[in-house]
């Protein structure tokens, strides 16, 4: 049966999107079967396909071919490409310069502006400039701009699904993709969360895919090829700061492939103040994130739920931007960063591991949110500590 990709707000607010590329249509193919072998069979256009996975998106067409086409034994889902996403309201969070801020700053600068938060979580320096195995972190975002030269001196593999065979860069476009009068509401998102992963673990490596646009939209396609890129590019970790109060069944099952892969998706709970969990963090096997403020207390936006497993802070984060200056900037989207660079680095000390050990090891050490969060007992999830996870992932 034909499912329709739900759409996604990439900073978790969601807005009306149109559905420009409803036209095509996304699958899974069975093992051993080729893409381009089913675009022959039915005589439709192969647009793109996942070297190394399983999955492709055909140009459209009639009804019967599409019919045809889901009920072939060599696919195992269809579904058709949608818009997918808005960006965080920025006329209400609106990410902020100036105020004390340097025009450019280092990752010790930062780190200095950020010392309350670092100390939030347990932070340590020796940890993070200790040695250790290299890590990747996959970051599925708006990608990374070009003037933080510092970051993209960390990547090791990019990839742009929104303008292919461009850089993965993190720039305005003059785009307003949900006609929302607002163009490039999410410039310098994907660039501020590389940077908090920098900061927190300086020693892991990034692999960086620009899978939405400046004004966060992206297609359901642009989100799973990112997913496999990310797999591809032997990550063990995924930041995918995405949120949708709808289930998006074909990120379900792309989600199994990732788990069964190895990799660990790391999303946040979603900022509507709301007792829910978004997709993707609401998915199985995704370790969902949710948001504190500067005293662990829930952060005013934030989602909570007796599934969310961990929070981290998410209130006035200074981080780079995509212009090459610095900026301030809050939501659960950016929770989502913290608790990813603190596994990273606490897998950097000990060997590979599966995403349910990494969850696992995350609650059993983290500080419990119960004191300062009564009305929302156990929907919290408990405070990521670094040094406690570190040396969980480090003992014997």
């Amino acid at each position: 049966m034909k499912r329709a990709i739900s759409r996604l707000s990439i900073l978790l607010l969601l807005a009306a999107a149109g559905s420009a590329n409803a036209q095509n249509l996304i699958c899974r193919l069975a093992p051993g079967v080729t893409a381009q072998s089913l675009a022959v069979k039915y005589g439709i256009n192969l647009i793109d396909f996942t070297p190394g996975a399983p999955f492709a998106i055909f140009e459209g067409s009639s009804d019967a071919v599409s019919n045809e086409l889901q009920n072939d034994p060599g696919v195992v889902w269809l579904e058709d490409d949608e818009a997918v996403g808005s960006p965080e309201d920025q006329s209400k969070g609106k990410p902020t310069k100036g105020g004390g801020l340097p025009a450019v700053g280092t990752r010790s600068g930062l780190q200095k502006i950020n010392k309350n938060i670092l100390r939030q979580i347990g932070w340590s320096a020796n940890i993070a400039a200790s040695t250790g195995r290299t890590v990747h972190v996959a970051i599925l975002d708006t990608g990374l701009g070009p003037k933080q030269t510092a970051l993209w001196a960390k990547v090791d593999a990019s990839m742009n699904t929104v303008e292919p065979g461009s850089p993965a860069y993190d720039i305005p476009h003059g785009t307003d993709s949900n006609g929302n009068g607002i163009p490039d509401e999410a410039v310098g998102h994907g660039t501020m969360i590389a940077g908090i992963i920098d900061q927190i673990a300086p020693n892991v490596r990034l692999n960086v895919a620009r899978i939405t646009d400046s004004d966060g939209i992206a297609t359901g396609w642009s989100v799973i090829k990112g997913l496999a890129f990310a797999v591809s590019s032997k990550s063990e970790i995924a930041n995918v700061s995405l949120g949708s109060l709808t289930n998006v069944p074909a990120l379900s099952d792309v989600m199994e492939w990732c788990l069964a892969n190895n990799l660990l998706i790391v999303a946040p709970i979603g900022n509507n103040d709301l007792q829910v969990i978004c997709y993707p963090a609401k998915i199985e096997g995704a370790l969902c994130v949710g948001g504190v403020d500067a005293i662990n207390q829930k952060a005013s936006f934030s989602n909570w739920n007796s599934n969310c497993a961990v929070s981290a802070p998410s209130v006035g984060f200074a981080s780079q931007f995509w212009d090459g200056s610095l900026a301030i900037w809050s939501g659960t989207s950016f929770a989502a960063p913290v608790v990813a660079a603190t596994i990273a680095e606490a897998l950097r000390h000990s060997k590979a591991s599966d995403p349910q050990s990494m969850i696992q090891a995350t609650k059993s050490t983290g500080n419990q949110l119960i004191h300062m969060n009564p009305a929302y007992k156990n929907r919290m999830g408990v405070l990521v500590n670094f040094t406690r996870l570190v040396n969980y992932f480090n003992k014997p």
